[in-house]
């Protein structure tokens, strides 16, 4: 098939920068801002993405529709699509690319179909394509996935995991299920040990004995307010998909509250555009800390 117009609901943080992407790769980009953010307007500015009127000029316009945004919106915004596609009488393809459970990205799915449109189960691994350097992945599965693979090479890298719709959403749950579960456990043993007055002790010891876990606690603990939000609802989705297939969702309905924490602190109110870069780990513990919620025995 042919791709010319590309849809991108919503260009937030990755979105925007996918966006960047694939018009520096000669397609047009396009979204519908009725109803979004003041920051969503400003990074599709940014991107120079053009905002069309409504989701059913979409339908009319796009060849390809990606879905880019916070998990608990995703089943919402296909119903949406669906209900445009309808109206405009037109089903281009749509493709989920956000981090649901297998299960959800079925009720996308499910939803897409009340349309007759091609549906894609997606899943993004890596940073912004404006930072990753080409090196963002996209792995999609489903019947036919063949208007997502045009865009491999295009700012992206596009894997395909075969025909079942669930795959690509169940290998982003796996893999962010170690790398934000581990960011979200770091960030309990920090504020735990500011807690507990141990802040430089267990620095130092780590220091000493687990370099690589400093840096990377360094690296992350701090930023991960700046995307908690949105996370929340991605650790929820992570436990629904360990618990379909019997393994423990506990970790990550812990990761989920870490999640709500680091979204209470001043940091979340923060912005990568506005983010305080000299910030320091011992300084964002401390926010973390005074973001707890009170014991209940001690509110008692």
């Amino acid at each position: 098939m042919t791709v010319e117009t590309i849809a991108i609901l919503m260009p937030g943080d990755m979105g925007h920068g996918c966006g960047i992407a694939f018009r520096e790769n000669g397609f047009r980009v396009v979204t519908c801002l009725a109803g979004r953010s003041e920051r969503t307007r400003g990074l599709s500015a940014a991107a120079e993405i053009e905002d069309l009127p409504s989701l059913e000029t979409v339908a009319r316009e796009a060849d390809l529709i990606l879905s880019i945004l916070p998990p608990s919106n995703a089943v919402d915004q296909a119903a949406a699509m669906a209900d445009a596609m309808i109206a405009a009488g037109r089903s281009p393809v749509y493709a989920d690319c956000n981090a649901i459970s297998p299960d959800t990205t079925q009720r996308v799915g499910v939803e897409i179909a009340r349309a007759g449109a091609t549906y894609i189960d997606a899943g993004i691994i890596g940073r912004n394509p404006v930072t990753a350097n080409g090196g963002t992945r996209f792995y999609a599965s489903g019947p036919d996935t063949s208007a997502i693979e045009i865009l491999d090479g295009c700012g992206v890298i596009v894997r395909t995991l075969g025909p079942e719709v669930g795959s690509a959403s169940g290998l982003k749950m796996v893999y962010a299920s170690v790398t934000k579960g581990t960011f979200t456990l770091h960030t309990a043993a920090l504020t735990t040990a500011e807690a507990l007055g141990l802040t430089e002790a267990y620095m130092a010891e780590l220091a000493g004995s687990q370099e690589q876990i400093l840096a990377a606690m360094n690296r992350m603990v701090p930023n991960i307010p700046l995307d908690a939000g949105r996370w929340i609802g991605e650790m929820h989705e992570i436990a629904a998909t360990f618990a379909s297939v019997g393994v423990t969702p506990k970790f990550h309905e812990g990761a989920a509250a870490m999640m709500e924490l680091a979204d209470r602190t001043p940091i979340a109110a923060e912005t990568r555009q506005t983010f305080d870069k000299n910030r320091t780990l011992a300084e964002a513990v401390e926010m973390y800390a005074a973001a707890r919620e009170p014991r209940k025995d001690a509110a008692e």
